[in-house]
């Protein structure tokens, strides 16, 4: 009997603790389910109902919309809110979410601070509150999540500098606080993350110099990106060796200088070098032409390849022949000269190509209409002769042809437009074309900006120009276009009130004679610049120039004009800028500038509703200064209390100097060198005082 009752207490106390176990999960998921009923009650707006709808308790708790739980214990494991459009306020009862292996709560509207209680979730392997409004300084308790992989911060208002406990998760693969605030240098600590494969830093205040011996550590990185910062510095010549699984290498907009180190050639699994706006000098390595899987070279903004340098300081023949894969190639603003090698034909996954304002000599090959899958050839203010290949209007992907400021000849083939469905943007100003102007060009229908002027064409101005219905600029001057008859009515303007997204109309310096029509007040409503200076006009100026209403410059100076000036002009609320009676046009150009720079920095336009007819984009702006220009400029502009006051003095400058540009009398206003001067002073200035690279 005895025994029997001690097997009957044996069974009972097994029986007892079996059912304990079963009740201890669903104990602790009632834990979890608290947890995120308190995390439900913080969010503020949720548009499309997920929580409001899903998250209940008449609803398992596992089946939650963005909740996984963990099929042994039976407790949340992954909450994944990622891209729900949600809003509020992350609460600490998250941390009571003891097993959460994974916490995505990214591209949100979630704000305030992340709570303390967070260094709780200790099974922690992937964090992501990237693209929110978080702000305050990266907490301190991260570095309690040991096991943490994956550390997504970006995109959000963090301050502070780095903590260096920060480098002691030495599990972390993935570091991401692109596009915050964050401060100070990087520690050399940073060399403990043995594991690192991702730092990105991009578009943050960080300076100093880059501990790139400690970083020879971490030969697991595959991705460094520091793009638009204030590091300074140079390259180490051994950067491959250091770091030999590198894929991803963006330094842009920095202040490095120095020589690019021709070990980089030994980066052989590198598919993007970025290094554009830096200050890097003497040539182009090139070894560069090792890296067989580079698709993205992007050296812009520097003063690489000076002609003395002896190697490439201008194009290599073969250097398509070596990166088979590129796709962007930049290399703008530099010193490159030399010509274009027909074996560009060769870079056959070629998308961009962008050799702007270098000093290319020689013809553009005609072998570039071979790269069928370009989108942008950017090759203005270059010293290119020749004629533009007709090849090149073939390429049916092309976006953008920029070719201004060279010395190119001949005329535009006459099936110009026929195969450029994608083409956008168009500039051959500043040349020395000839010929008429194809009607073929109106088969372009996506162009929305082209500029034909300073060349010598001539003939009869097209009237298909209407057909380009989505144009917004539309550049013609100094050329030698005429209408039908000296004594007609410029039939083309009436054409071209089918473009109902006409900006800016430039006509000037054309012997175009005629008359006026009385169509002009029917050109597109959002028309703000309309200059038709020294075309040997007649007649009188129509009285429906007064349908205009979003006029700001009208310039028909130097003309034959009669008659009065009608009292429709009046109407016009936003003229700030007439000219009849031989005015010069660059002292308009500067008016202009002056306009263009309040727009930019108050983000309104001289037709924005909020201004009163008595009070003017400038009248706004002159009133503003000196005490109250905060309440004019972009709130964007000075949202950044670390360098708050060197950008309002920044913004006093930029707008006292649009003033002086904009001055009522042509005489009064500045010139256009003198502006251009002394908005380099305010640049730098202003890097001066926030202690940026100039």
């Amino acid at each position: 009997m005895e025994n029997i009752k001690c097997i009957y207490y044996v069974a009972v106390l097994f029986v007892h603790h079996f059912m304990s176990s079963l009740a201890m999960p669903a104990k602790n998921l009632t834990t979890d389910q608290s947890a995120l009923l308190q995390f439900k009650t913080h969010i503020t707006s949720d548009p499309y109902r997920l929580l409001a709808d899903n998250w209940s308790i008449s609803n398992p708790v596992c089946r939650w919309v963005g909740i996984s739980c963990d099929a042994r214990h039976g407790r949340v494991k992954t909450l994944n809110l990622s891209s729900m459009e949600l809003g509020g306020t992350i609460p600490p009862h998250l941390g009571n979410l003891s097993f959460l292996m994974n916490l995505d709560l990214g591209d949100n509207n979630f704000h305030g601070h992340l709570p303390n209680e967070l260094g709780q979730l200790r099974r922690l392997r992937g964090f992501s509150i990237g693209n929110n409004k978080i702000s305050g300084v990266v907490p301190t308790w991260i570095d309690s999540l040991s096991k943490i992989h994956f550390l997504y911060l970006y995109n959000n208002s963090f301050t502070g500098t780095i903590s260096h406990s920060l480098f002691n998760l030495t599990t972390l693969e993935v570091l991401s606080l692109r596009g915050n605030n964050i401060e100070g240098s990087i520690s050399s600590e940073i060399g403990k993350l043995t594991n690192l494969k991702i730092f990105d830093m991009a578009r943050n205040h960080l300076s100093g110099t880059m501990p790139w011996s400690s970083m020879g550590n971490i030969s697991s990185l595959q991705s460094l990106s520091l793009t638009n910062n204030s590091l300074f510095g140079s390259l180490p010549n051994d950067i491959c060796n250091r770091l030999p699984n590198l894929e991803f290498l963006s330094l842009s907009i920095n202040g490095l200088s120095g020589q690019l180190p021709a070990s980089l050639g030994d980066c052989s699994k590198l598919h993007t070098l970025s290094l554009s706006y830096n200050k890097f000098t003497g040539h182009i390595p090139n070894a560069i032409g090792n890296l067989i899987k580079l698709v993205h070279l992007l050296l812009s903004d520097n003063n690489l390849a000076q002609p003395s340098s002896g190697l490439f300081g201008s194009l290599p023949a073969d250097i398509c022949n070596h990166l088979p894969a590129l796709q962007y190639l930049y290399l703008s603003r530099n010193v490159i000269s030399g010509t274009i090698p027909k074996t560009i034909n060769n870079c056959t996954a070629l998308e961009i190509f962008d050799l702007d304002e270098n000093r290319l000599t020689g013809e553009i090959p005609d072998e570039i209409g071979n790269l069928q899958s370009l989108q942008y050839l950017l090759l203005g203010s270059n010293g290119l002769t020749g004629i533009i290949p007709a090849s090149i209007f073939n390429i049916s992907t092309i976006a953008e042809i920029e070719l201004e400021q060279n010395n190119l000849s001949g005329c535009l083939p006459s099936s110009f437009g026929q195969w450029l469905p994608n083409l956008v943007r168009l500039t051959t100003g500043e040349n020395k074309l000839t010929g008429t102007i194809p009607n073929s060009i109106s088969n372009a229908s996506k162009l929305t900006f082209l500029d034909l002027s300073a060349n010598s064409f001539s003939g009869r101005f097209p009237n298909t120009f209407g057909n380009l219905r989505l144009l917004k600029y539309l550049g013609l001057g100094e050329n030698n276009l005429t209408t039908e008859s000296p004594n007609a009515e410029w039939s083309f303007l009436s054409s071209l009130t089918n473009c109902r997204e006409l900006e800016n109309l430039y006509l000037d310096s054309n012997p175009l004679y005629g008359v006026l029509p009385l169509s002009i007040g029917n050109i597109s409503a959002n028309l703000q610049y309309f200059r038709a200076s020294n075309c040997k006009i007649k007649g009188s100026l129509p009285e429906e120039i007064g349908n205009l209403h979003s006029l700001l410059v009208l310039d028909i100076s130097r003309n034959d004009l009669n008659g009065s000036i009608p009292t429709t002009v009046g109407r016009l609320p936003n003229l700030q800028e007439y000219g009849s009676m031989g005015i010069a046009s660059t002292r308009g150009d500067v008016y202009s500038f002056g306009v263009l720079l309040m727009e930019t920095f108050t983000r309104k336009k001289p037709t924005d509703e909020m201004l009163a007819r008595e009070m003017s984009l400038k009248n706004l702006v002159e009133s503003s200064l000196p005490h109250a220009v905060t309440e004019v400029v972009d709130a964007n502009l000075l949202r950044d209390q670390n360098t708050f006051d060197a950008r309002v003095n920044c913004m006093l400058s930029i707008m006292d100097l649009a003033l002086n540009c904009s001055m009522e009398s042509p005489k009064q206003r500045i010139n256009m060198k003198d502006a251009l001067a002394k908005l380099k002073k305010i640049k730098l200035q202003f890097h001066k005082d926030v202690g940026a690279p100039n």
